[in-house]
């Protein structure tokens, strides 16, 4: 099968499983937010403060190693696989007994029972690392859909109920651990991969050796993302953080997974590839204008309707939501960049440069960060915006020293759709002006947005818009 066809291929099936998922989790999330209070979203964001920043020892570095690869073998499945499991108990361990120190430092003595309860999921996780990586190189997101849908709908029922009963947080962290829990089952039913007893301690030093620095380049990023939640909970209240925790899942929906859906499908190509670097530069410039195509008009138009969109959805009670919301509409335009020049480092096996990268940026955001905690809340938030601008210089900075591509052709192939976005904001706005009625703004403002972006992108052949919409007529003629 050609490059473009399995790439398409598993775009498909990757945004089958990540929206099929992503879409019912967000409706889940509607209700459950309905029900429960920001002050419940926010005691679980501070819980993931911590498993977050753990999950990262256990499903980074290992499955990217195996992923690069190419000479791999059972012996190295089963290696990494035995590995897993005893370093996932390891760390639960861990978590288990510091659990008490994490709620005497957020001043928040549930913490202790509710963090060693969703903290489970690092075991859970633990034991398909190996078959999530070995349906991932062989871009089979069709499977990954079929478990990932089958648990969010199971999850999303159950922690429904529970909410409705009246638990609070629990509804939550139960959703979260049923969810892992069953789409962990039937990953192990559909992959069917069985591990073997079996583990080389001279394979192990092998894909230790490339991933240890990718883990720590990967912790780095985890614990400075994490930082934000650390703060706002801490030196502001969990309020506060609820607020911002479901800002960030609007543009989580919308433009991160997105996003995250052809950066999954990019990365073994860019692993097949990566001795080519003026290939593996062309598939980068591709994938970026691909995914921005669609990402950068979503993330202009909820910049617009932000607040009617907020107070629809969620109710007033979470307004305070849709300021937040719009700051973090520009570092998800960033954050497309920023991606996908972080994946060369893994196809090149550069994963030193990965660390460094990492290190470089982290120093610069620590800093701003300690500067906006000094200001505001208000700052604190805005400083994302400054935080992902210095990423995307330093990321695309360490592509063109891996691989010669410079910044201004990554920006050239996306050009014209940073303007036509633009632009179509403004009719967005002028369309909604005068409209009263929240649900009325946004029905107009999605249409109007739409047919204008269409039409400009068919009319100047904007990511080959115009080929994409005859193939289409094309089979709907055949059929």
């Amino acid at each position: 099968m050609s490059y473009k066809k399995r790439a398409i291929k598993g775009v498909v099936w990757s945004g089958i499983e990540r929206f099929s998922v992503q879409i019912f989790q967000f409706i889940v999330t509607i209700i459950l937010a309905r029900l429960l209070t920001p002050y419940d979203f926010g005691v679980v964001a501070i819980i993931l403060v911590f498993t977050n920043i753990l999950m990262v020892f256990n499903e980074e570095g290992f499955a990217m190693a195996l992923a690069q690869k190419l000479n791999r073998d059972e012996l190295d499945y089963s290696t990494i696989f035995l590995f897993n499991i005893v370093w996932g108990g390891i760390l639960y361990l861990f978590l288990f007994i510091t659990a008490p120190f994490f709620a005497s430092f957020f001043k928040q003595p549930e913490l202790t029972h509710l963090t060693r309860i969703l903290g489970f999921n690092l075991v859970i996780s633990s034991f398909v690392v190996v078959q999530r990586t070995k349906l991932f190189i062989l871009v089979d997101f069709k499977t990954l859909a079929k478990a990932s849908f089958v648990a969010v709908i199971m999850s999303g029922i159950v922690s429904i109920y529970f909410a409705y009963k009246g638990i609070g947080v629990m509804a939550i962290i139960i959703q979260q651990l049923i969810n892992n829990a069953i789409n962990a089952i039937f990953i192990w039913i559909y992959s069917k991969w069985q591990p073997k007893l079996q583990f080389s301690i001279e394979r192990f030093k092998t894909l230790f050796n490339f991933a240890y620095k990718l883990i720590l380049a990967r912790l780095v990023n985890a614990v400075f993302k994490e930082t934000y939640s650390l703060v706002i909970g801490k030196i502001y209240t969990p309020i506060q953080l609820g607020y911002f925790n479901r800002a960030k899942s609007f543009v989580s929906i919308s433009s991160n997974n997105i996003t995250t859906i052809v950066q999954r499908v990019s990365v073994p190509f860019f692993c097949e590839t990566q001795k080519n670097h003026t290939l593996l530069g062309e598939q980068l410039k591709d994938f970026i204008q691909k995914t921005a195509f669609i990402v950068y008009p979503l993330l202009c138009g909820i910049f617009v309707l932000a607040e009617p969109m907020i107070k629809v959805l969620l109710t007033e009670k979470w307004l305070p939501a849709a300021w937040m919301l719009q700051v973090l509409c520009p570092v998800g335009m960033l954050f497309v960049i920023s991606t996908f020049n972080m994946n060369v480092y893994n196809a090149t096996g550069r994963t030193d440069w990965a660390l460094k990268a990492e290190v470089i940026k982290k120093t610069f955001n620590i800093l701003i960060l300690v500067g906006a905690i000094m200001i505001s809340f208000e700052a604190v938030i805005i400083s994302q915006i400054i935080i992902g601008i210095i990423d995307f210089f330093v990321d695309t900075w360490f592509t063109k020293k891996q691989i010669g591509l410079i910044l201004l052709k990554q920006l050239k192939s996306i050009g014209s759709i940073l303007l036509a976005s633009l632009v179509m904001a403004l009719i967005v706005k002028f369309s909604t002006f005068y409209l009263s009625n929240d649900i009325w703004k946004l029905i107009v403002g999605f249409v109007s947005g739409t047919l204008f972006y269409s039409i400009v992108s068919y009319l100047f052949d904007i990511s080959e818009f115009r080929k994409v919409i005859k193939s289409i007529l094309n089979r709907l003629k055949n059929d």
